[in-house]
C-alpha cells in the first residue's frame, strides 16, 4: 500500500516529466481533498507559473529539499570571503596593499611609485577609446616609444617606455 505524498513545502524543487526545467515551490495552497495549487518558479528561466497538482501527479515528481546545508569546508569559505574583502578594499584604497603589508614606505617612495611610475604606465597603455593615432608596432623605428617628438621628455623612464609600447 503506497502512502500519499507529503504536502509540498515552499523552498522545495520539483523535477519530472510535467515540467521542462526544475521548478522551485514558492507558494502552496490546498485545492480540494487530494490536490494542491502551487506557485512555481523555474530555476533557469525564473518564470512564475501557477499549477494545480493532484496527489497522483505529485507522486510522479522528484522532490528535492531546498533547505540549507552547512557541511561545506569552512577554510574555503573563509578564503573566499577574505578574497572578496581584499578586492573591495583595494577598489576604494589603491594603497591598500601597503596598509596590510609589513612595509613602512617613506612619503617620497609612495610618490615615486604611485604618482610617477605607475600612473604614466596606466595612461600610456592602449585603449579602445583612444582617438589619437599612435604607432604601436615595435618596428616603427621611433625612439619616442610611440609618442610624438614633442612629448619625448615625458618618456623619461625605460620601464614606462617598455610598458607603453607593449
Amino acid at each position: 500500500m503506497t502512502q500519499p505524498p507529503a504536502a509540498p513545502r515552499a523552498g522545495q524543487v520539483l523535477t519530472g516529466p510535467l515540467f521542462d526545467e526544475p521548478m522551485r515551490v514558492e507558494t502552496v495552497a490546498t485545492a480540494g481533498s487530494d490536490g494542491w495549487s502551487l506557485g512555481l518558479v523555474g530555476t533557469r528561466s525564473e518564470r512564475f507559473r501557477r499549477v494545480s497538482l493532484s496527489a497522483a501527479e505529485l507522486a510522479g515528481l522528484g522532490v528535492q529539499d531546498g533547505g540549507f546545508s552547512y557541511d561545506g569546508d569552512g577554510a574555503l569559505l573563509r578564503l573566499g570571503l577574505q578574497a572578496r574583502v581584499l578586492g573591495i578594499a583595494w577598489a576604494f584604497d589603491p594603497y591598500f596593499g601597503l596598509s596590510v603589508s609589513r612595509v613602512d614606505p617613506l612619503p617620497h617612495q609612495l610618490e615615486a611609485v604611485y604618482d610617477h611610475l605607475l600612473k604614466p604606465a596606466r595612461a600610456a597603455s592602449p585603449s579602445a577609446s583612444s582617438s589619437s593615432p599612435r604607432p604601436t608596432s615595435p618596428s616603427s623605428g621611433s625612439a619616442s616609444c610611440g609618442r610624438s617628438s614633442t612629448r619625448r621628455s615625458s618618456c623619461s623612464r625605460a620601464a614606462t617606455c617598455a610598458n607603453s609600447s607593449a
